[in-house]
């Protein structure tokens, strides 16, 4: 962890200071409020029982009460300032967090995305929560101390003992449970995290019988979250009840020694009972913060996460020079890529020029890299050495953001998103349904849209409507196009396809070149590299040829016949 100076959470924690100094105070305030009922206690048996005076009586009544008012709106004022802090919090981080999670998605694994997830309710709930409260409360818990010596100095000796003991014991007992409540966390987030998969996938795995075994698995990764969370209660065991005892035992020890006292003459009697109450309005805030030394862990792991997310953040939150509208070429020039995470190169000395108003078919067989090449294209990766340019400008160097508006992608995996069907067109942005309805007709997809019940505003996502993968392919070829981009990498966007299908993808193509865009089409089928006029062969990695179609794959007959079955025949490239 960086330091508080380098410490990018901590600084955005930095507007909130002079409100917790402010509650401090207030924590302060209550304290010397709380000892209102001890004070009574001790005057109710040194004064009114003594003297019997009723008026005394009267007047002790109406200053504890305003006490205890003061110490009531003090508290609900502390926790609302709180709540709202909270609230607060996660509206100035969690909208930056949540794209900082999904613009660094190769960098974290799936376990620790879901967890980030969940990360900034758990610091909200915490800055919010009542445990802070109770930290407040705990620095003037010496405060107590202190009033025990002055009503008597082995009353106050008693109480520091005992806090002492109870302070000791709490940290002997998360030392002691740290390693294996850590493990425990881990094996439960592993655990959510295959449930999720397998809920997500729940079809296929039941159809093809994997549910029994899958179901096995996670189970013993839940067993085995089980399991060190009990090793964590083995080895807290005896310290754990040894402080449920001292807690126990804490208000008869005080009130014995107050008795002791009486019966040496040295306090009245009325100390028997206030050395009960401060006893427990001292050990209270430890116990507090005991109990919750779960959340504790809890929020330490999740603002360590997020302060590692925030880092890696932070080269996007520069300010970026606002470069113009990008026209092309596409250059890629020796770059090179490694696999985010891992030390393999997946792409090595790629290197070739992509016109404007030109369409080029990247083909090769599984495993060539033809993905890989499509997300480097997109930005999706960064190359480790060389470079991408658009229209003469390092793709690393503008904005993923602003550039995204003139570049269209359509993955493999096609996935539409919870929404109107117009919204998944549009990007889900605030614009104009012209380009919606220009999408639309650019790629052909107006059969689509008639079928559906209600049209372009036909609701998608978990309780909406069932598209096929044809269909979704189609659409997200709409959404690619939306906005006339100049960049348009498609990833295998005809493996769903039907006949139609690709005769109207080839349409929407020829269309593009017209307007001036790059295309790049990644596909194993010979149909669409007639629609192509540049190639570029993958093999390992590497380009093994580029140039234009009727030379390619001239070169690919005469010279390779093998090697064209593999192109004819090959699949989906990692």
């Amino acid at each position: 962890m960086a330091s508080q100076t380098d410490n990018l959470l901590w600084l955005e924690l930095r507007p909130y200071r002079s409100a917790l100094a402010s509650l401090l105070l207030f924590s302060f305030v209550i304290s010397i409020a709380s000892l209102a009922p001890t004070i009574f206690m001790l005057q109710l048996y040194e004064r009114v029982m003594q003297s019997r005076n009723e008026m005394t009586l009267l007047f002790l009544v109406v200053i504890v009460v305003v006490f205890l008012a003061v110490w009531t709106a003090l508290e609900s004022v502390r926790l609302r300032v709180l709540q709202r802090m909270g609230v607060s919090l996660h509206n100035a981080l969690g909208r930056r967090l949540f794209e900082a999670i999904n613009r660094q998605r190769d960098k974290f694994s799936s376990v620790t995305r879901n967890a980030m997830l969940q990360d900034i309710n758990i610091v909200r709930e915490f800055v919010g929560g009542n445990l802070l409260v109770q930290l407040m409360d705990l620095c003037f818990a010496p405060l107590f101390v202190c009033v025990a010596f002055l009503f008597h100095p082995l009353l106050g000796v008693t109480l520091l003992v005992l806090v002492m003991i109870v302070v000791g014991l709490t940290l002997i007992n998360q030392r002691l449970v740290r390693d294996p409540v850590r493990r425990a966390q881990a094996s439960a987030a592993r655990a959510t995290d295959l449930g999720r998969s397998i809920i997500a996938n729940a079809e296929p795995i039941r159809v093809m019988g994997m549910l029994p075994s899958l179901a096995s698995r996670w189970h013993d990764r839940q067993t085995e979250m089980l399991g060190w969370q009990s090793s964590a209660w083995s080895r807290a065991w005896l310290v754990g009840e040894v402080l449920r005892f001292v807690r126990h035992a804490q208000t008869v020890i005080m009130m014995t020694v107050g008795v002791l006292l009486f019966l040496e003459q040295q306090t009245g009697g009325g100390i028997i009972f206030a050395a009960s109450i401060l006893s427990s309005r001292a050990i209270q805030p430890i116990d507090a913060v005991v109990s919750g030394w779960r959340t504790f862990w809890a929020v330490r792991n999740s603002a360590g996460r997020l302060e590692t997310l925030l880092q890696e953040d932070g080269t996007h939150d520069k300010e970026r020079f606002a470069l113009p509208q990008p026209a092309g070429p596409l250059v890629v020039s020796r770059a090179t890529v490694v696999a985010p995470g891992r030390a393999l190169t997946i792409l090595n000395d790629i290197s070739f020029t992509a016109d404007r108003g030109r369409i080029l078919g990247v083909v090769g067989a599984s495993g060539a890299g033809k993905s890989s090449l499509a997300r480097l294209l997109v930005g999706i990766w960064r190359p480790q050495r060389g470079a991408v340019t658009l229209d003469g400008h390092d793709m690393a160097h503008w904005d993923q953001d602003d550039l995204g508006r003139w570049i269209g992608y359509v993955p493999q995996d096609v996935e539409l998103l919870a929404g109107t069907v117009a919204e998944n067109i549009g990007r889900f942005q605030d614009g104009d349904d012209d380009a919606v309805l220009d999408a639309v007709e650019l790629s052909g997809i107006q059969d689509i849209i008639r079928g559906l019940p209600d049209g372009l505003n036909t609701k998608l996502g978990p309780d909406g409507h069932v598209l096929s993968g044809g269909q979704r392919q189609r659409i997200a070829l709409a959404r690619a196009v939306y906005g006339s981009p100049c960049l348009l990498v498609l990833d295998e966007p005809n493996s769903n396809l039907d006949a139609i299908g690709e005769e109207s993808l080839a349409r929407t193509m020829a269309r593009l070149r017209e307007r001036g865009a790059i295309v790049v089409i990644v596909t194993h089928r010979m149909t669409m590299i007639d629609h192509c006029d540049d190639v570029l062969v993958m093999h390992s990695g590497t380009v093994h040829a580029f140039g234009s179609r009727d030379q390619i794959v001239a070169r690919l007959v005469n010279n390779r016949p093998s090697q064209r079955l593999a192109v004819v025949r090959s699949g989906t490239g990692t």
